[in-house]
């Protein structure tokens, strides 16, 4: 059962543009999909404690472990949801990106019938953290209980060259932010920390520029073109990152748009001024850095310029969708607003 609540039967986290339309459901069975091996092999642990306080509060709950990878975005493609009022991800951000991959591709009914819902399984939990201003395994499951739901944006990345689509919930990097997380990979044997603190050390040093065509909608939907070299891009749907960086200060997670951040300089002295001030959000006010908040943007990588004054190829790079390795440039991201 649902109905509209004219006051908010629980305060929204500052992530959400106010004011926002709230729906109170009667929560009476709750299924959780989880990844066993989540948040340091703590998946099937947290598990058993959401099913113990759901059904000390007459919450009957179906557990649906994932045994692959890729397996959570065939689920909630795919399964029959007669009787659930809640569809539960438990894990970190790769749970739920392919969790939100398969809701968004189902073919039924059951979006305007079930909630999704997120438990904080992972590592990090940022976007949970913004989700609810808490990553307390806890306060997520009471917020559950109390059937407080809100529906947020997301993003679809659509691919020219391959004629495909993604869903992001949280994050896009392209360039240098991409390169990172690809030499971060290489060096897993460093431990997760110092592998990524390692990475970007690696790519500070070397920089890199690539020649870009890039296409905006803006939040008035005047459309702006740009032509120029960047180091890199990222597109927030999120304020933060990891440890609390302050990627886009003025992110919120259901007001249409998505922050796009365009990094123009490559030299090692700019860039490491760039990691500094991520951490209170001052970086965007740097004059090298572009920061708008647009409905939609499109990204045209170019080869290097020919000396011989050849025309330049569009070059196709791989891209990172919300801590994912996946989809590659060209590509053109359109905001869904309050998709989920």
């Amino acid at each position: 059962m649902r109905h509209r609540s004219s006051s908010n039967p629980l305060p929204l986290s500052e992530s959400f543009a106010k004011p926002c339309d709230i729906e109170q459901l009667d929560v009476k069975h709750v299924a959780i999909i989880y990844n066993p091996k989540s948040g340091a092999q703590k998946g099937e642990k947290n598990a058993k404690k959401a099913v113990s306080f759901f059904e000390k509060h007459q919450i009957a709950v179906t557990l649906i472990p994932t045994e692959r990878k890729n397996h959570a975005e065939d689920l909630c493609r795919t399964l029959n949801v007669d009787g659930f009022d809640v569809l539960c991800l438990l894990g970190g951000d790769g749970t739920l990106h392919e969790g939100i991959n398969g809701w968004m591709r189902r073919t039924d009914d059951a979006r305007s019938r079930v909630s999704l819902a997120v438990l904080p399984g992972g590592t990090g939990n940022s976007f949970v953290l913004e989700l609810q201003g808490s990553a307390d395994f806890n306060v997520a499951m009471d917020r559950i209980v109390r059937g407080a739901s809100t529906a947020i944006d997301l993003a679809e990345v659509f691919f020219p060259t391959i004629e495909q689509s993604i869903y992001l919930f949280n994050s896009l990097h392209w360039g240098m932010a991409t390169h990172v997380n690809i030499k971060a990979e290489q060096l897993r044997w460093m431990g997760k920390a110092i592998r990524y603190t390692t990475a970007a050390m690696l790519e500070l040093v070397r920089g890199e520029m690539t020649p870009a065509i890039i296409e905006v909608v803006d939040k008035d939907d005047k459309l702006i073109r740009m032509e120029n070299k960047y180091s890199f891009c990222i597109a927030n749907n999120i304020c933060t990152a990891a440890k609390g960086m302050k990627i886009a200060p003025d992110a919120k997670l259901n007001d249409g748009l998505i922050d796009l951040l365009l990094f123009r300089s490559d030299t090692t002295k700019d860039l490491a001024q760039i990691f500094r001030k991520f951490y209170d959000g001052s970086h965007v006010k740097l004059d090298f850095v572009d920061y708008m908040q647009v409905k939609s943007f499109l990204i045209i990588p170019l080869e290097p310029e020919n000396p011989d004054g050849e025309q330049q190829e569009v070059l196709e790079e791989l891209l990172d969708i919300d801590g994912e390795l996946k989809g590659i440039a060209p590509f053109k991201c359109t905001v869904i607003p309050q998709a989920v």
